[in-house]
């Protein structure tokens, strides 16, 4: 069914409304928690949470993973699922995740960039972990750099298993 751009009067562009769900959900913990679902190499379907950090300049979602995280094995097709409680909203989005590390396009390299020096200090700390996100815990977590930084307090680059999709 093909619907007139007049019969759409009124409606409100789903950008501006999820934007006005965001600011009214951005005082609750987890509001800007999403689950992003993927199939895994089985066929089987998978689902974990991740936290939204904004909006690229072209209108994409902005999150970050682990390089060695099984999500980035698994299909580059997704599905976001997003409940805004203060609204009683979902917002779903289907489509392709593109996983951005140190080797991107300059322009997504650059936001890579700004998002890791948008990272809380423990944030970035687990980029430095020498085993990969798991279902368990290591008994005794190894050293890694304090914050993510350097012995002067200087923020360390990016290592090559921080990605921004």
């Amino acid at each position: 069914q093909t619907v007139s751009m007049s019969a759409m009067d009124g409606v409100v562009p789903w950008r501006e409304r999820i934007t006005d769900s965001i600011a009214r959900s951005r005082k609750i913990r987890g509001g800007n928690y999403v689950q992003l679902a993927t199939v895994d190499a089985n066929n089987a379907p998978r689902c974990r949470t991740v936290v939204f950090r904004g909006f690229a300049p072209d209108g994409r979602l902005k999150i970050i993973t682990d390089n060695r995280s099984a999500k980035v094995k698994e299909s580059r097709r997704v599905e976001v699922c997003w409940w805004f409680s203060q609204s009683s909203e979902q917002y779903r989005f289907a489509g392709d995740i593109t996983y951005v590390g140190g080797d991107g396009l300059e322009e997504d390299a650059a936001l890579r960039k700004q998002q890791w020096g948008n990272l809380s200090d423990k944030a970035r700390e687990q980029f430095f972990w020498a085993h990969p996100p798991a279902e368990t815990f290591d008994a005794a977590p190894e050293a890694v750099p304090a914050g993510g930084r350097d012995a002067e307090g200087k923020m360390l680059p990016a290592p090559d298993v921080f990605l921004r999709g």
